[in-house]
């Protein structure tokens, strides 16, 4: 139900577990096991759950990190070091002996290289990560009630 939003909270770098085959049962037992907030849009998973679930409302996803970072406070945000398809820690690598594992060009221009220590896919950082920092900014102006556009460009 909610696997792009998990995919956005291990960016943001929380530790993310996502299944789209996992019964309840396993969730609610996971959840309380290791004192995680799940988060769902099963109306009737959240009542049997109480206060360890909460209900996205949203089904957009932009609107959904606004919700989720404005329903836990979540202030400050870091891009993480968790692989964002497995939620595997990101643990740094040696540039010699991937040349061919990724396209020539990122191998000519990139010194650092992570990788997953779970599931083995490579990251490093390329083009792309300043949009996600900048929307993963704006979702935390958004969720303090900030605006976007500073009050001194207001109207102009």
């Amino acid at each position: 139900m909610l696997g792009k939003l998990a995919k956005w909270l291990r960016l943001m770098g929380f530790d993310t577990f996502y299944s789209n085959t996992a019964e309840d049962d396993f969730l609610m037992d996971l959840a309380l096991k290791e004192r995680r907030i799940l988060l769902t849009r099963d109306r009737i998973l959240v009542e049997r759950m109480g206060n360890v679930a909460y209900f996205v409302q949203n089904i957009l996803l932009p609107e959904q990190l606004k919700e989720v970072a404005t329903k836990f406070q979540l202030n400050e945000i870091h891009l993480s070091g968790r692989c964002s398809i497995c939620n595997g820690i990101l643990v740094s690598i040696s540039k010699s002996g991937i040349e061919k594992q990724v396209p020539p060009y990122v191998f000519q221009t990139q010194e650092d290289f992570f990788q997953c220590e779970r599931c083995g896919k490579l990251y490093w950082e390329g083009t792309h990560i300043q949009h996600i920092e900048e929307i993963i900014s704006e979702t935390i102006r958004s969720a303090n009630g900030q605006n976007a556009i500073s009050p001194e460009k207001e109207g102009e």
